[in-house]
């Protein structure tokens, strides 16, 4: 198993915001955090990079614990990606997924030909070759959001982490980056996100964790831990959640808020 969660506890200070985790992923998966604001997916991920300590558990890598991974070693491995990245440089965009090399050569060399070939291979990844000239600072946050992507591609790790990467997107955006992230999937990469759409798991998700108050309230496969009751339990509101098919015949999942008789007397008065 490429990434194993197990009973992890963490958080800042003294306290744990992250209690008694476990989840796992694999080459090809698409693991969709989901919950309210507040549940600890933020966290769950400042541990998974490193960044805060684990109190209790571990968080595995092909085998090894992150905390006898060096820096650089884990940069190797898992890349973040930000749900929203601003330069303080006007840099092209091939400057920036040029930056995903990083890792891999010291603070005192320059990027060499096989770091821009590399750079323009992922661009190609996730159709945006035609953008490597362009100022990032000049492109959509649509457009952002496809090279950072094409950064942690670059970066060449396995596992690749993103906060809500859809959050800023418009529809159509949003709709794009869906079927990149699924795309990866199947080139093998292990995508770890959160989201506030409980629809996106089965639209690209292999498995789904929903958290609630930084505990597992369900973790499997999409179809059984995203439910009318389990979505009721996390959230606190009625929802459906039905399966239809669009003009194409392809399944599609929805949920739906169900507007009660309580809200109907309301408006009717």
């Amino acid at each position: 198993m490429l990434l194993e969660i197990k009973d992890v506890y963490g958080g800042y200070g003294s306290g744990d915001i992250v209690k008694g985790v476990s989840c796992y992923a694999d080459s090809g998966d698409v693991l969709c955090l989901v919950g309210p604001n507040g549940c600890g997916k933020t966290t769950l991920f400042r541990l998974m990079l490193g960044s805060i300590p684990i109190s209790k558990g571990s968080i595995t890598i092909d085998g090894r614990d992150i905390r006898d991974m060096s820096t650089k070693e884990r940069a190797n491995l898992i890349a973040y990606i930000p749900q929203y990245h601003s330069p303080v440089f006007a840099y092209t965009v091939l400057d920036i997924v040029i930056m995903g090399r990083a890792s891999h050569f010291s603070s005192f060399e320059t990027p060499k030909t096989a770091d821009r070939e590399a750079a323009f291979e992922a661009l190609k990844k996730v159709n945006a070759l035609h953008l490597a000239n362009k100022k990032y600072t000049a492109i959509s946050g649509g457009q952002r959001q496809l090279i950072l992507i094409a950064r942690a591609i670059c970066q060449s790790a396995k596992i690749f982490v993103m906060d809500e990467p859809a959050a800023n997107l418009d529809y159509a955006n949003h709709q794009l980056l869906m079927e990149v992230i699924g795309d990866l999937a199947k080139r093998g990469y292990c995508i770890i996100m959160s989201t506030h759409s409980p629809e996106h798991p089965f639209s690209v998700g292999t498995k789904a964790l929903m958290m609630k108050a930084g505990s597992v309230a369900a973790f499997g496969p999409p179809k059984e831990v995203i439910t009318s009751e389990s979505l009721q339990s996390v959230y606190g509101i009625e929802m459906d959640v039905f399966t239809t098919r669009d003009r194409y015949g392809v399944e599609r999942t929805i949920c739906l808020p169900v507007k009660g008789l309580e809200a109907n007397s309301l408006k009717e008065v």
